[in-house]
């Protein structure tokens, strides 16, 4: 019996192998998305404009909305600091409060432990 050349039995063997190691389970990797991971994107690079009285800029951002990354765009935001600052030196409490205004109470008696 003539003996198969080794060649020729491992060419064979690796075209089965390669189309069963070729599939898999997992998702496409998008490698583009790793590689650009914290580089500035060029719509997002936005330069500061000029300065307004009263105001402070906040530059564009992305932030995680729990499912995604979002872009934010650079805002304008009211500087309140020296009002905030007369009510703490003189004693008073600022209320805190949420997204439509409501006061968030903050004393222990607000929030009572049941038993």
């Amino acid at each position: 019996m003539k003996a198969f050349p080794i060649s020729i039995l491992a060419t064979a063997a690796m075209s089965f192998a390669a189309p069963a190691l070729a599939w898999t389970v997992w998702p496409d990797v998008d490698f583009e998305w790793y590689a650009n991971v914290g580089k500035q994107v060029a719509s997002q690079a936005q330069p500061e404009p000029a300065r307004r009285a009263g105001y402070i800029w906040s530059p564009g951002h992305y932030e995680w909305n729990g499912s995604r990354q979002v872009s934010i765009p650079g805002v304008w935001i009211e500087d309140d600091y020296d009002r905030q600052w007369r009510a703490y030196a003189a004693g008073s409490t600022l209320a805190l409060r949420d997204r439509d205004g409501n006061v968030i109470p903050t004393d222990a008696a607000s929030y009572p432990i049941v038993r």
